[in-house]
């Protein structure tokens, strides 16, 4: 799964649609969202990749929807990259920090 890590290379943009009125979510949002969503992927990953590590062999039922799940997560994610914010870049790089950390402690 690192490879969902290492397909992205994001720019620092500030760059946030506008919403067209109150009811509508600006893209803002929806990244956070998005990030959301990633986040818990990672953290359901780890939880994957330590049951794997010692020797659980149902871990492996596990990455197959996991790895379907990465697939569309980043497809997602590159299609956000001109839109996030500096912020959003920066709570993506930590997200993914922690998930690169976890693989090389192991």
């Amino acid at each position: 799964m690192a490879f969902l890590m290492g397909g992205f290379c994001f720019t620092a943009s500030a760059n946030v649609v506008p919403a067209k009125n109150a009811t509508e979510i600006v893209a803002g949002d929806n990244i956070d969202k998005l990030l959301d969503e990633y986040e818990k992927y990672v953290d359901q990953y780890l939880k994957v990749y330590k049951k794997a590590m010692q020797g659980d062999l149902s871990a492996m039922n596990e990455y197959v929807k996991l790895a379907e799940k990465a697939q569309k997560l980043a497809d997602k994610l590159e299609k956000t990259e001109d839109e996030m914010s500096a912020s959003q870049l920066k709570r993506y790089a930590k997200i993914t920090e922690k998930m690169m950390k976890t693989l090389s402690d192991n």
